[in-house]
């Protein structure tokens, strides 16, 4: 059993069409199989120009319908389309104008809100930035007071130590003979003031880092301020531009909404004209035809044709 080529059903093989869609089965000779393709090809044909015939029926018919409305409707109906349709335009034009206004308040909202949050950030950077320069003069005066004790302590250790070998010599040069005893003291002396020496190079030394150290604490202190500052300077000029972008963007929202509206009202008032002047082209079509000067063929044509122009 062969399947048809339309459905895909099993045909019984019997006749020449197809017991379910009526499809024809090419089946047979070749012949056979060319005069089915012919008639089914002939059928076809035939269908579509029916089709044809009958599509250009209504069309006529439905503009001659058309015609005969359009000439019993009075003109205040067409005051009343008109009437509707530019209410229905305003009201369009009232609800482009309301979302514009929720557009630049929701903008304007969102400005405020940009310009409070940077104004609080602003206010937090400069509090923190006030602590961590307080912070950082604690230290260097914590440094300073370090270096200074630690100063203090070398200089009495040092006075101490002076004192101590100062006394021991003393000791020793009451056991030696007094030759020795000039020539211990000279020994004594020398190597005091070679202590003493060493000393006081060591407190100018550690005066001298002590120094250093609160030179490079404020100089770090105030670098990381200049940069602090240059920070938070660039911040603001970032939520400025983000608040001019905000404001522009609404701006921006707002001209091509209006575009969008006026384009609207324009589309619609030649929309409007379109139809006013096809319908006066239908009541004139109507008129000749009636008083004889135009024939009925050439009548449906042109009745048809400014139907097909009237916009939905």
């Amino acid at each position: 059993m062969a399947r048809c080529p339309n459905c895909g059903q099993k045909t019984t093989g019997s006749g020449d069409y197809c017991q379910y869609c009526h499809y024809p089965v090419l089946a047979g000779s070749r012949a056979r199989q060319r005069r089915a393709q012919l008639l089914a090809r002939k059928q076809a044909e035939e269908a579509e120009r029916k089709a044809r015939i009958e599509a250009e029926r209504e069309a006529k018919e439905k503009a001659k319908r058309d015609a005969e409305e359009a000439k019993k409707k009075p003109e205040n109906e067409a005051d009343e389309a008109a009437r509707e349709q530019a209410k229905r335009e305003a009201e369009e034009v009232r609800k482009i104008e309301e979302e514009q206004r929720k557009a630049v308040k929701e903008a304007e909202e969102t400005e405020k809100r940009a310009r409070i949050e940077a104004e609080r950030e602003a206010r937090e950077k400069a509090k923190r930035d006030a602590e961590e320069a307080k912070k950082a003069q604690e230290e260097e005066k914590l440094a300073r007071k370090q270096a200074e004790e630690a100063e203090r302590k070398a200089r009495i250790e040092a006075e101490r130590e002076a004192k101590e070998k100062a006394k021991r010599d003393a000791e020793e040069a009451k056991k030696k003979p007094e030759n020795e005893a000039d020539e211990a003291a000279r020994e004594q002396a020398k190597r005091e003031a070679e202590e003493v020496r060493k000393i006081e190079e060591e407190q100018r030394k550690a005066v001298k880092e002590a120094e250093e150290t609160e030179k490079r604490a404020r100089i770090e202190a105030e670098r990381e301020a200049r940069e602090k500052a240059k920070r938070d300077a660039e911040e603001v000029k970032k939520a400025q531009e983000e608040e001019k972008l905000t404001k522009a963007e609404a701006e921006k929202l707002a001209k091509e909404q209006d575009r969008e509206a006026e384009k609207m009202s324009r589309q619609e008032a030649e929309k409007e004209k379109q139809i006013t002047y096809s319908l006066g082209q239908i009541e004139k079509v109507c008129e000749e035809l009636k008083a004889g000067k135009m024939g009925t063929k050439e009548a449906l044509d042109k009745l048809k044709d400014l139907s097909d122009k009237i916009p939905e």
